[in-house]
């Protein structure tokens, strides 16, 4: 376990040494045009402070950003894993088991900093108009009420009725972040899997198109989205705007990741004794 965990603490170094992390700047930008500052507009027009956690609510509940999240993800992991002689090296000193293990312990990592990196950036950026609220606040539950003919505008959709009228806040965080990270943590296997097998190329394209395919589902809310992991990342999808039911239980989803994340797993496994360092 402890080389496991050596090897996953390097390639993680590596990846925060690394000039990808210049993409995050731009990202930050992104993030605080397309949800920051419609959230501070709203709050103005309210006359009142958002919750804390309602700006990351949103970016996990955004089409547009759950669009460029991902991809974001994969394009910090396109080399994943890393190749040379060093790579090589680690490979004849450990097993090739071991030494995927540590790649597939570095892919969990990786998902989980990717989702507290939002979390905080989204925080940081809103301080000014949010205040420590376990609840929905007035703003975001009483906008559309106040403001009728708005009900269509951007700033409404982000923490759109499915989401406030169903499920508390503390509950909605969890599930967005969890879900996240379980879906970035898919996304990585499949470049680790299709890396040990010679076609990285590959796993890239296809978590583009997962992607991509998952994006158009939801946006149309095509029952189809349901087949792909970003339907089941959403959770306002998974709640009607005003009965209390849902449309798919948040259990199923978590069911879906893990069965899937589990095949991966093995299937890296499995795989990773045919492969060889370049």
């Amino acid at each position: 376990m402890h080389v496991i965990w050596k090897l996953s603490r390097t390639e993680l170094l590596c990846l925060l040494r690394s000039t990808k992390m210049i993409i995050l700047a731009v990202f930050i930008v992104f993030l605080n045009i397309q949800v920051i500052v419609p959230l501070r507009e709203l709050s103005v027009q309210m006359g009142g402070k958002l919750s804390v956690f309602e700006p990351f609510l949103a970016i996990g509940n955004s089409g547009l950003v759950l669009l460029i999240l991902p991809l974001l993800f994969i394009t910090m992991m396109a080399d994943f894993p890393r190749e040379g002689e060093s790579q090589y090296f680690c490979q004849i000193r450990c097993s090739k088991r071991l030494w995927t293990a540590g790649q597939i312990l570095y892919a969990a990592e990786a998902s989980v900093i990717m989702v507290v990196f939002v979390f905080v950036v989204t925080v940081l950026l809103s301080l000014d108009f949010t205040e420590w609220n376990p609840d929905y606040s007035y703003g975001i539950t009483r906008y559309v009420t106040a403001f009728p003919e708005r009900a269509g505008d951007y700033a409404a959709q982000l923490i759109p009725e499915n989401l406030y009228n169903q499920i508390s806040l503390g509950k909605a965080v969890f599930h967005t972040a969890m879900l996240q990270a379980l879906y970035f943590f898919l996304l990585a296997l499949i470049l680790l899997i299709c890396a040990l097998i010679g076609r990285k190329l590959t796993g890239l394209l296809l978590d583009g198109a997962l992607i991509l395919l998952g994006t158009i589902t939801c946006a149309t809310r095509m029952a189809y989205m349901w087949i792909l992991p970003m339907g089941h990342t959403i959770p306002w999808l998974h709640y009607t705007e005003y009965e209390s039911r849902m449309i798919l239980p948040m259990s199923v989803s978590y069911i879906y990741f893990g069965i899937l994340n589990i095949v991966l797993l093995t299937a890296a496994i499995v795989v990773s004794k045919r492969y060889q360092v370049v």
